[in-house]
């Protein structure tokens, strides 16, 4: 039997109505949802604007990876939801901003980059798989996704040093 979040793929965007739905953490440190009779264990939560409105419009998918459906706004949810949606966005979304670039350089054979930089949170090392990881289109605001997964953010690349400039501009 399909449960109500199961339902045949369709056109229809289904929003969880924020006064009938709660989220919370499950001891294991998973999030669950409960909606009317149904405790639904999320899988994730994505947000569909990342960088113009991060809290509104987040896609919330059950721990198979169906979609269950879109909360609206974070800000109409209850204070208890609403904390552990933002806790959960924040940790998926992590992006520590890149203050100053020591080094970049390209690893043989590959095409990717090792950047050293200094952060935020400290002095990173990472590994930027190729040129279609490295997001310009909001320049001067410039994002790096290394091969983990974990993006950077280098807020406004005419505000870092001359050095870290020069270093960096022939990879962007």
């Amino acid at each position: 039997m399909l449960r109500s979040w199961e339902a045949e793929p369709d056109i229809e965007v289904r929003v969880l109505p924020p006064d009938d739905v709660r989220f919370f953490k499950l001891p294991d440190g998973r999030i669950a949802l409960v909606w009317g009779d149904q405790t639904i264990v999320v899988g994730k939560i994505l947000r569909t604007l990342p960088i113009t409105d991060p809290w509104r419009y987040l896609i919330v998918y059950d721990a198979e990876g169906n979609e269950i459906g879109i909360i609206t706004d974070i800000a109409e949810l209850d204070p208890t939801s609403q904390a552990v949606v933002r806790e959960e966005l924040e940790r998926r979304y992590h992006m520590p901003k890149v203050l100053k670039v020591l080094s970049v350089e390209r690893l043989p054979q590959t095409g990717h980059t090792r950047w050293r930089v200094e952060t935020d949170e400290g002095a990173k090392e990472f590994v930027v798989p190729g040129s279609e990881h490295i997001y310009t289109s909001r320049y001067p605001r410039i994002f790096l996704i290394d091969d983990q997964g974990n993006r950077y953010e280098i807020p406004n690349f005419e505000r870092l040093d001359p050095r870290s400039r020069r270093i960096a501009a022939p990879f962007i």
